[in-house]
């Protein structure tokens, strides 16, 4: 098999992608503001909060052109805890959003990954029928057609193994620009 095709972690050797799996993120390696522990789907409850956090996890926005109604929510006339707890409540809700992306986003690379591997064992159980069937001419061509498709489709999904690995750090980085959005209004 083609060294694409081996696993670059090896702590996780189904995982295809350049990037380390890291399976779960921590709110407290991108945010430096105060506590979400306990806040759950509090930000739910506040629908200008709710908007502003549909906003920030969808990518055709940049994060940037949020911080007008992120400085809006958390008022630009209220100071200290309260202004702090809205700004906290917006990345409690990002982190939950984007965090379930990601999540996401790492169950269908593993599917991927599976998928791949399923094909590059039904390439190999076909090679070894080609060798059984080498005296029938019309299975061998059968063979070999099934053999030159599976490949196919195995190097086209090959050649979007990048982009599919790079999904979950999208996500990180767009998780990161929100929280230092959101750091930088804090009181």
């Amino acid at each position: 098999m083609p060294a694409a095709a081996v696993a670059q972690d090896p702590k996780n050797p189904d995982w295809p992608c350049q990037q380390i799996l890291v399976p779960t993120l921590s709110s407290a390696s991108v945010w430096d503001g105060p506590s979400i522990d306990g806040l759950g789907d509090e930000w739910q409850r506040d629908p200008a909060v709710a908007t502003l956090v549909r906003r920030a996890a969808d990518d055709s926005i940049d994060p940037a052109t949020l911080e007008p109604q992120a400085e809006a929510l958390a008022g630009p006339d209220k100071q200290g805890a309260e202004r702090d707890r809205k700004l906290a409540l917006v990345f409690a809700g990002a982190f939950q959003t984007l965090d379930r992306q990601r999540t996401a986003a790492i169950a269908s690379i593993e599917r991927y990954a599976q998928h791949q591997r399923a094909l590059r064992d039904r390439i190999a159980a076909a090679l070894r029928d080609l060798d059984a069937a080498s005296g029938d001419a019309a299975r061998a061509k059968e063979i070999k057609d099934a053999i030159a498709w599976d490949r196919r489709i195995l190097d086209d999904r090959r050649r979007s193994q990048t982009a599919v690995c790079e999904q979950p750090a999208r996500i990180e980085q767009r998780l990161g620009q929100i929280a230092r959005m959101l750091s930088a209004l804090l009181s």
